[in-house]
């Protein structure tokens, strides 16, 4: 696993963390950092990808991987291909997906919004849970361009299989 509960405590991305919550934002962790690591690099590249990150102790070792994981910003044909990092991109969908479920509860009465007696929830244009998914698009679509411009290091070619990436 990249991401852990801790990246949720402080900073940016935090979110309110106790007995009660830690189990159900592990499962968001669990379920979202698979998915969107298998849709941004291909079933058969995510393998491999993974498997080096435990070689490495939740870093990888490889250099093409590094390449990717780490921030980054490159000069390409008068464009800036610029990344935040690959767990910073994670984090960053997480955080939307879990944050995005809480405006929600569902109750014995069905699906209610809670509210409390000194607050509301923000408007749309005011919801930094929107500004987070879209710096992680961003880095998301950042990573995916190194990948298509140095092709030939990340064909998933393995010598048993191959790896088909999949873009936006």
């Amino acid at each position: 696993m990249i991401v852990s509960l801790n990246d949720f405590s402080t900073g940016k991305y935090e979110v309110h963390r106790g007995m009660y919550t830690d189990p159900g934002l592990q499962d968001y962790i669990d379920k979202y950092e698979k998915k969107y690591l298998v849709q941004l690099l291909g079933a058969d590249l995510y393998g491999e990808f993974m498997a080096d990150i435990n070689l490495g102790g939740g870093i990888p070792t490889e250099q093409r991987f590094t390449d990717i994981f780490d921030p980054f910003e490159i000069d390409y044909n008068l464009e800036i291909i610029y990344s935040e990092g690959m767990k910073e991109m994670l984090i960053g969908f997480i955080y939307f997906e879990y944050v995005k479920d809480l405006t929600n509860q569902i109750t014995s009465i069905g699906n209610v919004v809670p509210k409390g007696e000194n607050s509301e929830n923000p408007k749309t244009l005011y919801s930094m849970m929107y500004n987070r998914y879209n710096e992680a698009c961003k880095t998301y679509k950042s990573v995916q361009k190194r990948i298509c411009v140095n092709r030939s290091d990340y064909s998933g070619y393995n010598g048993k299989t191959k790896s088909f990436v999949y873009w936006l």
